[in-house]
Parts: structure tokens; sequence; C-alpha cells
């Protein structure tokens, strides 16, 4: 049994805090945030034990494992403490709110060498996981382009988390590149994006965006193009396409039931998932079950801390590129120490 120690009871604290209680592999010990009022009422939802400070949370006897869900902001640090124990992890993306910063943060964490397994979910959606098999068994022969669209849902996050967010690619697009990289099985090169402001003016107000394009590269020649946008109004739309001589493979848009009806001489389907959980929820329970065999059995591939430095660099990559209106490569920022 892996007993584990959550930290950070927002959102996606409370989703991770269903996973683990359903997982008959894992208990949830142990939860923090810096509200009072927020802990202790979480810690009687869940039967958990309120932790009082950080500290008492990291070091408790009876945590064997911690997952950081807290504010973007705050991932670096707590997850450095975290590695002074020893203790494994599992991380929310992204590392930190810059490259620099976010490097610097990998390097210190490899000198504990303890397993940190990163929040990149999305590899965990079954038909997503079903095109990166399909990919890598040949199917398609030599992948030649990937399509991905992420699209809402309705209304966009709160301003407080936009304001800590790190910005659209660093924040949403993230889980894309690394989509990318991981059906590809392939490194990103060269990115071009774009970005826009069209559907929140004060979201543009923050410097950052609200819908974009990007188009990466890869290095055996594969082509992959993004779009991206906060808000969608016909609720959450997430599909990839893999394309290659072969033919194609697709994870497709997921109505929320398989079903429709004729009216008159239309046909009506029903609608599209609402929120981003409603059509990946599943994947957050996957990753944590992934996270508990790799920890108690030793088994299992899982997105790493490389593999959120890689993302971010292209996350950062398309920054750059959206604001100076050109190709960045990649070697740009990997020499820019």
């Amino acid at each position: 049994m892996l007993r584990v120690g959550l930290i950070g009871l927002g959102y996606i604290g409370g989703v991770h805090a269903r996973s683990i209680v359903a997982n008959s592999r894992m208990t949830l010990s142990a939860v923090y945030a810096r509200s009072s009022s927020s802990r202790k009422s979480f810690a009687a939802q869940y039967g958990a034990r309120c932790a009082e400070r950080l500290e008492d949370l990291i070091a408790a006897p009876d945590v064997d494992a911690v997952i950081i869900a807290s504010s973007t902001d705050s991932h670096s640090d707590i997850a450095i403490q975290v590695a002074r124990t020893g203790k494994p992890m599992y991380c929310e993306k992204p590392i930190a709110l810059n490259l620099e910063r976010a490097r610097k943060a990998v390097e210190t964490l490899k000198t504990f060498n303890v397993p940190i397994m990163v929040g990149f979910n999305r590899r965990y959606a079954p038909s997503h996981a079903a095109v990166h098999r399909e990919v890598q068994a040949g199917r398609v022969g030599k992948l030649h382009l990937l399509q991905m669209t992420s699209r809402g849902p309705q209304s966009p996050p709160p301003l407080e988390y936009l304001k800590k967010s790190g910005g659209f690619f660093r924040g949403k697009g993230v889980h894309f590149f690394d989509l990318a990289r991981f059906i590809a099985e392939d490194e990103v090169v060269e990115v071009s994006a774009m970005g826009a402001a069209l559907a929140h003016p004060f979201i543009g107000e923050l410097g950052d965006y609200d819908t974009s394009v990007a188009i990466l590269r890869m290095g055996g020649g594969t082509l992959c193009q993004i779009d991206n946008a906060r808000t969608a109004a016909y609720g959450y739309d997430e599909r990839i396409e893999a394309f290659g001589p072969g033919g194609m493979v697709e994870s497709c848009r997921v109505p929320q039931v398989g079903f429709r009806r004729t009216q008159g001489t239309s046909l009506v389907n029903e609608s599209f998932p609402q929120n981003n959980f409603e059509r990946v929820g599943e994947s957050f329970a996957r990753a944590m079950d992934a996270f508990a065999s790799w920890i108690l059995d030793g088994t299992g591939r899982v997105p790493t801390m490389d593999d959120a430095l890689a993302a971010q660099t292209i996350a950062e990559a398309a920054t750059l590129s959206a604001v100076q209106h050109r190709v960045v490569s990649i070697t740009e920022l990997s020499t820019s120490r």
C-alpha cells in the first residue's frame, strides 16, 4: 500500500484525491493547503489527516510518496523540499514559470536521485494512448503528420489562475507538446506559433492568449500542427490524428454519450463534453495507478522531469515565436544558458 500526502487542494488536488481513494493500492494519508479551512474540510471529506504545516506533511512517517498539485509558481520549490527527504513524488506540470528556473530545478532534483513522475495525464487517456501504440507499431508507416486540437471548455479559467499559469503555451499548450514527443517518440527541432486574444479581451490585457496555432518540426521530419483555444461555445473538444503513407489513426471527438436521433430530415447528435475532465477524466486515475505501479513494483514507463523540461522548452519556443513572429529553433534555447 502506497501512503500518499497531497499538497494543493484546488481543482486538480480534488481530482487526484478521488483517484487515490478509489485505488486499492493507495491511501490518502495527509493533505495540506495554505488555507486552514480548506485543508480541514478537504481532510474531513476524504478521511485524511490534516497537516498544519507543509513540512509536517513532507516529513511525516505515514507518508511514503507526495503528490504536488499546488500552484505552478510553487512546484519546483516544493519538489526540492520533498526530494531532500528521499521520498518519491508525482508533480504537476510545468516545473516552473520560466525555463531557466525549470532547468536549475531539474539539475538540483537529479542530485537527489529520487523517482519523480510528472503529471502529463493525457498520455494515459485510452484513445490517445492507442494512437501512440498504433504509430509505434508501424500501422501508419513513417509518421508524416500529427494534427491535434484542444478547444474549450465554454468558460475561461479564473483570473487568479491565469496570472500564475505561466501563459497559454506553458500552461495549456504544454500537454500537447508532450503528446507530440510521446506519440512520435522524437524530439522537436523547430517551432512556429501564433497567438491571439480573440474570445476574452481581459486575457489580452494580461499579455496572454486564448487562441493559438503551433507548428512543430520533429527531428525525423514529422510535422505537427496544434490548434488550441481556451473557450469553445459547444463544450470541450480534444482530438488527435496521426497520418502516414500506411494510413491514419485517430483519437476522435467524443460525445457525452454515444447516442443520436433523427428529427425530420436532420440527424441530431448528443453534445460534446463540457470540460476536459469529461473528455479525459479517466486518464487522471490511470496516471495515478501508473505512479503506484512505478513506485511499488518498479514497472512501467512514466513521464519524467526530463520530459517536462523538453515540453517546457517547446512551450518557451512557441511563446518566443508568437512574440517575435518567426520560426524558433530549439537549439537557440538549449544553448542560451
